[in-house]
């Protein structure tokens, strides 16, 4: 993940025999760390284990009919379902870690002025706020300043004292990102645009380039919690860099944080693409290559 195999904003996963039932495990990581939970990670790792033919043959199913994948994370197995047309995965989805919030239109202090959002667990803590694009835009023009501003937003959420943490999932700690949305229209019935454009910034500074699956999860299961959008209907988010993925609630009466939260189950679908192989060599005489280096921004 570190340079100079890898670069400041890369996210990937080690992909590991499953020891709970599942077709595979995985342990996703970025260049600061380990982290427990990455939707878009979730997508590309199932496309992979099916277009390179790593599941039992019996089990591919060529569309309408889905094919169903069991994905082990650090935050339980993942239910997912593919739709494979024999030579390439159309669309991934799966149903991610209940979500449910921690803390409601939290207001803070920043350069920019007061920020009001709410902090959301949809497999980590992220902080989701609303900007107006007139005022700040998520697009890759402004992603120095995005990042800049979610580095500043998070360290001061860190610096207030708040209890961030999961009951049923205990390793759990802490605020991970810091998600910037644009919203783009009202009617959430109409599928065919995107709802909102977002960003996450999250570990040191660094940027998602993909709508963030897990993050997905928890904009839309968040604003159906405030019952500000219904379960009738897909919700669209756009990344900055324009892919989509699509999000629906489908489990609204569960709880979370050991029964002391309403939660909601929110299934995304989304899609990736196989680019190619790598192999890297490691010289344990390069004292900078062996171990990678991070420049923080």
């Amino acid at each position: 993940m570190r340079e100079p195999r890898g670069h400041y904003d890369m996210f990937g996963g080690f992909l590991l025999d499953p020891t709970e039932g599942g077709d595979a495990a995985a342990l996703f990581m970025n260049p600061s760390g380990y982290t427990d939970q990455c939707g878009h990670g979730m997508i590309a790792i199932v496309t992979l284990l099916i277009q390179l033919g790593k599941l039992p043959q019996e089990r591919y199913r060529l569309k309408p009919d889905l094919m169903q994948v069991r994905l082990e994370t650090t935050v339980g197995i993942l239910e997912t379902e593919a739709c494979w047309n024999g030579e390439k995965v159309e669309f991934v989805k799966f149903k991610n870690t209940p979500v449910w919030i921690l803390y409601k239109d939290l207001t803070i202090k920043s350069s920019f002025g007061q920020i009001t959002g709410d902090i959301v667990f949809n497999g980590a803590f992220n902080f989701f706020a609303e900007f107006d694009s007139g005022q700040l835009q998520v697009k890759p023009e402004n992603s120095a300043r995005i990042m800049e501003l979610g580095g500043e937003i998070k360290q001061t959420i860190q610096s207030m004292g708040l209890e961030i943490s999961n009951k049923d999932f205990p390793q759990i700690t802490g605020l991970h990102g810091v998600d910037f949305i644009n919203l783009r229209k009202k009617d959430a019935s109409d599928d065919s645009k995107p709802n909102q454009k977002s960003v996450l910034v999250f570990g040191c500074k660094q940027i998602d380039r993909s709508p963030c699956g897990s993050g997905t999860a928890g904009r839309v299961g968040s604003l159906f919690l405030k019952g500000k959008i219904s379960s009738e209907h897909y919700f669209v988010n756009e990344s900055i860099i324009g892919s989509k993925f699509k999000a629906r609630i489908v489990n609204t009466t569960v709880k979370a944080n050991r029964d002391s939260k309403p939660a909601c189950i929110v299934e995304i679908q989304g899609q990736a693409h196989l680019l190619g192989r790598t192999e890297w060599w490691l010289d344990p005489d390069d004292v900078i290559g062996y171990n990678g280096f991070i420049i923080h921004r």
